[in-house]
């Protein structure tokens, strides 16, 4: 189910916000400081973030800007009171996908959300050195050229993907894959783990997937 982020001060409005995804059968985490959402976007990224500009801790803007200097893919839609048109334009310069403002139909901003995600769906590629994982035809590619993987190394290697950045702890994997909170026997993710390095490394990938000792996991 995709997350969604929202950061928002005010808590009518949040509330607003929070019920309108819940109704679109989605999932999401709401902010009230920069400074939460910064803390909780490194550890996990949300599939679509809605920005309030107006923040008490931080500028929205310059919080849209944080965002864009390692992630430009994640739709970021700014939801704000500033309604002239160069609060607009220096949004969608530094980086907003979609700009609505307050206030706003709820029918109109679950339109929006839904159709940022269905093309963030449709576009959806990760890349990395010479490794091309396309979501929408479900392959991977190295140097152009088909790997087959099993639906589970797809699942894992595409999580690895999307955090990237950041090391993937085996409760992730297991929650993300498996659909499951309970870690168990990790023989299996070892086993999973192993075969996708060795066929990452037969197809010649410049990418390689670290263990991080008593945590996880990190691509690079």
């Amino acid at each position: 189910m995709p997350l969604i982020y929202y950061v928002e001060d005010d808590q009518a409005i949040g509330y607003v916000i929070e019920k309108t995804i819940e109704h679109a059968g989605l999932t999401g985490k709401g902010f009230q400081l920069a400074e939460a959402f910064m803390l909780a976007f490194e550890k996990e990224k949300p599939d679509m973030i809605l920005l309030d500009l107006m923040l008490p801790d931080r500028s929205g803007m310059d919080l849209l800007r944080w965002i864009r200097k390692t992630d430009q893919t994640t739709p970021i839609m700014v939801v704000s009171a500033l309604q002239s048109e160069m609060d607009k334009v220096m949004a969608l310069d530094h980086g907003a996908d979609d700009y609505m403002t307050k206030p706003f139909g709820v029918l109109e901003l679950t339109s929006r959300i839904q159709s940022k995600l269905r093309k963030q769906t449709d576009d959806r590629k990760w890349i990395l050195a010479n490794l091309v994982l396309d979501d929408k035809k479900h392959q991977l590619l190295i140097d152009d050229v088909f790997v087959y993987l099993t639906n589970k190394e797809y699942a894992i290697l595409k999580l690895l993907l999307k955090q990237q950045k950041n090391v993937v702890s085996k409760e992730m994997i297991f929650k993300d894959v498996w659909e499951t909170d309970f870690i168990g026997e990790t023989r299996t993710l070892d086993m999973h783990i192993k075969a996708l390095r060795e066929k990452l490394q037969e197809h010649h990938a410049r990418v390689t997937i670290q263990t991080i000792r008593g945590v996880g996991y990190q691509i690079l």
